[in-house]
């Protein structure tokens, strides 16, 4: 399937709502009927420390702050344990900040731990910039990291630090990561090396209408010669305490995520399979709407994620029965997946 043109995606971008949404359910019907899938899993936020220091996260703490913390192996294995003895879950998301007391093997022993207590874990794990981090630290290709962190157990990434591709944005929001190509292509080499990965992106900040096609076009352009995104997943960027926050206080509409997902479905028909309704930012009653704009995945449960924790503070859902009564509520049939987006049970 061909990619569609950046002009293209950019009049998606102005099209009117109501058509833009109608157009993209059926899309959605067409792949995936009335299912609505979602995953127990947890999230993992290995450390705060970060020396990037992105103006849109307030998560982040300088090394040696005073609330700067990082757990030990034994530590963050025995909280997947725990969670998953309270919940079950299928997958651990782990992610953490670029910490540089953090190398390549702890997170190859913190996988291997993992998987030989809980096999039935699915490790999706850090993010383009984490593993350019190690590659310089470990002075490795980027190829040599992920088939090192494969061989430890990680079977997918996510998309984090992908924000906005386009190298003017970042530099504004995130001057000291990674630029666009190097993202690019450490997605590249992922798919390459046997990891799947998801696509993101953060919106509602500096970027302009042609920045979000240029994003989504690059991202269409990757995946339709490699084909490893499984999802898509558009996010609003949340103030909260950030530093960015400060200048831009508040939050885009829920009708601009329903664009962003609504466009994403058309312009990744036939390239990438499944879009992400978002309901920690958007919160679960945008979420329901979603799916009616094109989102055919709920997401996951996210017990333990830390780096939105305010806004999860407002969002009333805690296990997996809130997941799928949300998703019935709005009419559609809930199915748990795994990982890989494979349906294991239709509820």
């Amino acid at each position: 399937m061909e990619a569609p043109s950046r002009e293209e995606i950019e009049e998606l971008l102005r099209a009117d709502l109501w058509e833009l949404g109608r157009r993209a359910y059926e899309v959605r019907r067409r792949l995936h009927g009335d299912v609505a899938t979602f995953i127990p899993n947890m999230v993992l936020n290995y450390t705060n420390v970060c020396v990037i220091g992105c103006s849109f996260c307030a998560f982040y703490r300088p090394p040696r702050h005073p609330e700067a913390y990082a757990y030990s192996v034994e530590e963050a294995v025995k909280r997947v344990l725990a969670v998953d003895a309270k919940y079950g879950i299928r997958q651990v998301l782990i992610q953490g900040g670029v910490n540089p007391e953090i190398g390549i093997e702890y997170f190859e022993e913190l996988f291997r731990a993992i998987k030989a207590k809980a096999p039935h874990i699915a490790i999706h794990a850090l993010s383009p910039l984490e593993v350019d981090y190690l590659a310089r630290r470990e002075r490795a290709t980027y190829r040599e990291v992920l088939e090192r962190l494969k061989a430890a157990g990680m079977e997918s990434m996510p998309g984090g630090g992908g924000e906005i591709l386009v190298d003017e944005v970042r530099r504004m929001i995130a001057p000291r990561k990674i630029d666009s190509d190097t993202w690019l292509r450490i997605m590249e080499e992922a798919h390459k090396v046997g990891i799947p990965s998801s696509a993101t992106m953060m919106y509602g900040h500096v970027e302009t209408l042609g920045d979000i096609a240029e994003h989504i076009y690059k991202i269409a352009q990757l995946q339709a010669k490699t084909g490893g995104f499984m999802a898509f997943i558009a996010w609003n960027f949340e103030p909260g305490a950030s530093e960015l926050g400060r200048k831009i206080p508040y939050p885009k509409t829920s009708a601009t995520l329903l664009r962003m997902i609504a466009v994403a479905r058309i312009a990744f028909d036939g390239l990438i399979p499944h879009i992400q309704a978002g309901w920690l930012t958007a919160g679960p009653e945008t979420a329901q709407l979603a799916l009616y704009f094109g989102a055919d995945d709920f997401g996951g449960t996210l017990y333990e994620e830390r780096v939105l924790d305010w806004v999860r503070a407002e969002a009333p859902i805690d296990r997996k029965t809130d997941v799928i009564e949300v998703i019935r509520s709005a009419g559609f049939k809930p199915a748990e997946r795994d990982n890989l987006y494979r349906i294991v049970e239709y509820y």
